[in-house]
């Protein structure tokens, strides 16, 4: 669960099927899967570790994948996130393809201070544009791909 100085910020999150408000009595319950991409090392577990439990893992594993869970309540509405921490070497292809094609949002990683995390992070972004929008909705009634950019300086 986030600290408690921090708030999930899930907002801009649409579901995706409209299930109403209301089903048998009990409130609607959102579930997505968010997948976190990115090449090794560039601090994916971290970024969950932090976002999940307020910590910053300090001793350095590989990860294979990751499974993590976490339940909110957004407006009223409970909210399920499966947060898939993904290996960045990714030594079985398919495990990214399959991680990709099961996703409702992406996070992808990169290090500020290494340009081939960089652009490891901008082949993974071509690769999804590509599964998702070729492959249209997958059967989820929707298509759009949203980018969003967080600017760093180029140089420090």
């Amino acid at each position: 669960m986030p600290g408690t100085s921090q708030v999930p910020s899930v907002s801009t999150l649409q579901p995706p099927h409209d299930e109403g408000a209301h089903q048998g009595g009990h409130p609607a319950k959102d579930h997505y899967r968010v997948v976190v991409l990115g090449a090794a090392r560039v601090g994916k577990t971290a970024i969950v570790h932090q976002f999940l439990y307020d910590e910053f893992p300090v001793d350095y594993f590989a990860t294979v994948e990751e499974f993590h869970t976490g339940e909110y309540e957004v407006n009223g509405a409970s909210l399920t996130l499966d947060i898939v921490d993904t290996s960045g070497s990714y030594p079985f292809p398919a495990m990214r393809l399959l991680a990709i094609s099961t996703a409702d949002a992406f996070i992808l990683v990169y290090a500020i201070d290494d340009p081939e995390s960089f652009e490891e992070a901008r082949r993974i972004r071509d690769q999804i544009v590509e599964l998702e929008v070729g492959q249209g909705t997958r059967g989820r009634g929707r298509q759009q791909v949203r980018l969003a950019h967080r600017h760093a300086p180029r140089e420090a």
